[in-house]
């Protein structure tokens, strides 16, 4: 988002990417990022039945940025608003490093599993 605000307004156009590559990866797991994450070895989740709460993130966020991205672009919504695909992004990085996400937080109320838990 900031790219398409301070540098070029096709810098919205990767944002959108973004957002693609996350809601598509909730159902077909597997994204651009996943790909590197298993180069670096980080490890993966799976779960056995159902959408994983991870899938559930991706699920939300995907659609939280596009939607952002839509009501600005098509239905000439404030600019102002893609301040929310900002705070989405910040959240997914400092859950990073905390643990804590609230994407992780309503993907659980919303009844996905965790890859650990059976049932």
């Amino acid at each position: 988002m900031t790219i398409g605000y301070a540098v070029h307004p096709w810098g919205y156009y990767l944002t959108a990417f973004v957002g693609l590559n996350l809601l598509q990866s909730a159902f077909t797991n597997w994204c651009p990022a996943m790909s590197l994450f298993r180069a670096l070895g980080l490890k993966e989740q799976r779960c056995s039945k159902g959408m994983s709460v991870h899938q559930g993130v991706h699920l939300i966020a995907g659609v939280l940025v596009l939607a952002t991205l839509g009501a600005v672009f098509i239905a000439s919504a404030p600019q102002q608003i893609l301040v929310i695909t900002a705070l989405i992004g910040l959240s997914l990085v400092q859950s990073s490093f905390t643990g804590w996400c609230p994407a992780i937080f309503m993907s659980k109320m919303l009844g996905f599993h965790r890859p650990d838990v059976k049932g």
